[in-house]
């Protein structure tokens, strides 16, 4: 018999109370499942891999319960087996992937709906190699942030003060904390784009983002006319404006005001190629990952999703 396979991050006590409430009606519906919890940081991609190993024949879906990070992690534990699906349980402190893909999932009625129906949609999927380093290439589903951006994931990760707003549902303003404090010592960088082919440079660069999705950061609409199925990576770059101007520009990214100002340029392509003058901070669906240089690719419709 098939049945599901529940990744819970334990180190969201958001995700876990969502799942303690689930699990009664998981109980009391008989729907078969399983659950595993995690102990560390990148466990969520053993697990997920462990999973497949032992119990291919049997996986209905593998679902993460927790946010984007969760989400993340178990995506690349499951990104060698496309005929898996992936399911996700909200509870995380940005939910920008489950903000495009099952936003109105929410309680445990709709999520016991959710899990009874039969329902799968294909989702492109983001590459990253890293260029000149040895780790094996990683896939995305959000988005990645080259530059300031990617400086904030790294440090907001690391956060104490995360974990405190996260349990007073104040997810995005641990983001918003950081971003000041990472602005006392950036600095912009010079960056050459290999887009499909063709070449790009910009000077004073403060992000370079590539979206599959619309949103990054808890809800900041940073590649507005991203979709996740269409084929293809937006790329948005913010560039030669003061730090003023910058600040101004953030408040707009909510509802994706900003791709009207001058100083932020658009692409869309299938590749992308980041060069910098100096290694630059990379983040995907919110996780540090290190520095460029690094190359991006779309890989289409190759992640089943349950919806």
């Amino acid at each position: 018999m098939k049945r599901y396979f529940f990744i819970i991050n334990t180190n969201n006590s958001k995700a876990v109370r969502a799942f303690n409430r689930l699990k009664k009606d998981l109980d009391k519906e008989e729907i078969s499942y399983r659950t595993f919890y995690t102990e560390h940081k990148g466990h969520a991609v053993e697990i997920a891999k462990k999973i497949i190993y032992i119990n291919k024949d049997s996986i209905k879906a593998i679902i993460a319960v927790g946010g984007d990070g969760t989400i993340h992690e178990v995506f690349n534990g499951i990104k060698d087996h496309p005929e898996i699906p992936l399911g996700f349980i909200s509870g995380g402190s940005g939910n920008d992937i489950v903000r495009v893909l099952a936003k109105k999932i929410k309680g445990s009625k709709s999520q016991i709906a959710y899990l009874k129906r039969n329902r799968l949609i294909k989702s492109d999927a983001g590459l990253i190699h890293m260029i000149g380093r040895s780790m094996k290439d990683q896939v995305f589903l959000s988005a990645i942030g080259i530059g300031l951006d990617g400086e904030v994931a790294r440090y907001t990760n690391e956060a104490r003060y995360k974990k405190v707003l996260h349990r007073m549902r104040l997810g995005t303003f641990a983001y918003v904390i950081t971003l000041f404090k990472v602005l006392k010592s950036f600095k912009p960088a010079s960056v050459e784009l290999e887009i499909d082919g063709q070449v790009h440079t910009f000077d004073t660069v403060w992000l370079v983002a590539v979206g599959n999705m619309p949103y990054y950061g808890g809800g900041m609409k940073i590649c507005p006319e991203a979709r996740y199925n269409d084929g293809r990576l937006d790329v948005c770059v913010v560039h030669n404006i003061s730090l003023t101007k910058l600040l101004m520009l953030f408040i707009s990214v909510f509802w994706g005001g900003h791709v009207k100002v001058q100083g932020v340029s658009q692409f869309t392509c299938r590749n992308i190629t980041v060069n910098t003058n100096r290694p630059v901070a990379i983040h995907a669906d919110g996780e540090y990952k290190g520095t460029t240089p690094v190359s991006i690719e779309i890989n289409p419709l190759s992640v089943p999703i349950k919806v």
